[in-house]
């Protein structure tokens, strides 16, 4: 749904230069529409899951909204027409269902002062996105939660975000559901300021052979052109592992259309007394040296930064993970933190 078009370069954890648009998707219910036919039990099962949000919003008690806990995550990338992009991952305790088959429904609400109608009264804005799925949860490993995946797109703004997941049981009487509220305040990539998306934490990356299609995507919300990845969802690593991140850099300077920067990873080890240096990799460098002739931001060409560091040389302990983007030609330097811990096992 969100990420289409061709794709002309390799793609590297290191550095890459990827042409990647992110669509901006839908803001009306992928289910209301011609196109999304749902059988009978499916409509039942989303209108009332729909009522549940309904309930909540309007600060009305709602009988089984609140069956069981969730817990968020999202991440921020650069989308098409304005808006930007938040995949976000729902994890949910296996003990707190009783089948995998659920009603997941989503609702983004601005909270954006409503605007005056043609009579003067004040008219609420319409959703800034609304879609259902009626997945079955993946198995978890063991120990581990449900995780379920999907993203929207929408303007730079504040938003409230209500998730809600509902049983889909042949038991009808005492379907377990609930709903979760989740502020969220999306950044603006589309001001011309140096800015990179959120710095993914990745417990593995594939490389594609091809894009995925549409209905693929939103199965995969964390994919960017070819590059798919799958987020650490801790931030605790044992040493035989390595620390992979990725992230994308928004709005450079260019000249003769190429940009210059370079970026660095320094880590910091948190001591008694604060914390110390511990130690850095080499620069990356995206230029015209090493992003090749074809690079061209104004044909859909971003800029994709990362770093596969091995923690075998960590003791274990806490560390900062310093990230400094500098763009030579403007001039501009900002830096992104990631922390994280090494255990012994």
């Amino acid at each position: 749904m969100f990420l289409n078009g061709a794709y002309r370069s390799g793609l590297t954890v290191a550095m890459a230069a990827v042409l990647v648009v992110v669509a901006s998707g839908a803001a009306r219910a992928a289910w209301q529409q011609e196109e999304r036919k749902l059988d009978k039990e499916q409509r039942q099962d989303a209108e009332a899951t729909v009522k549940l949000v309904d309930a909540v919003m309007t600060g009305k008690a709602a009988d089984g909204a609140q069956a069981f806990t969730m817990a968020w995550t999202n991440d921020f990338m650069k989308a098409q027409d304005g808006r930007i992009y938040v995949p976000f991952t729902i994890a949910i305790d296996p003990d707190a269902l009783t089948t995998r088959q659920v009603t997941f429904y989503l609702r983004v609400v601005s909270r954006a002062a409503p605007t005056a109608g043609p009579d003067g009264k004040q008219e609420p804005a319409p959703y800034a996105f609304e879609d259902v799925w009626f997945p079955e949860l993946p198995k978890p490993a063991s120990g581990q939660p449900y995780r379920y995946s999907r993203a929207f797109a929408v303007p730079a703004g504040d938003y409230d975000v209500y998730v809600a997941v509902r049983e889909r049981s042949k038991d009808k009487k005492a379907p377990k559901a609930s709903v979760l509220k989740q502020p969220t305040t999306v950044p603006d990539f589309w001001n011309g300021q140096l800015a990179t998306s959120t710095v993914i934490v990745a417990q593995d990356v594939q490389q594609l052979t091809k894009p995925l299609s549409a209905e693929e995507q939103a199965e995969h919300p964390y994919t960017i052109g070819a590059m798919q990845l799958t987020p650490a969802y801790t931030d605790r690593f044992t040493a035989a592992q390595d620390l992979s991140v990725v992230f994308l850099v928004y709005n450079p300077a260019l000249k003769d259309n190429k940009p210059d920067i370079q970026v660095e990873y320094k880590f910091h080890q948190k001591t008694a007394d604060g914390e110390t240096y511990f130690n850095r990799t080499a620069p990356t460098v995206l230029n015209a040296d090493t992003l090749g002739a074809s690079w061209d931001l104004n044909a859909g060409y971003q800029l994709v930064a990362g770093q596969s560091v091995p923690l075998a040389s960590f003791p274990p302990g806490d560390y900062r993970l310093e990230i400094e983007v500098q763009d030579k030609l403007a001039q501009q330097t900002l830096t992104r933190d990631v922390r994280f811990t090494v255990t012994g096992s």
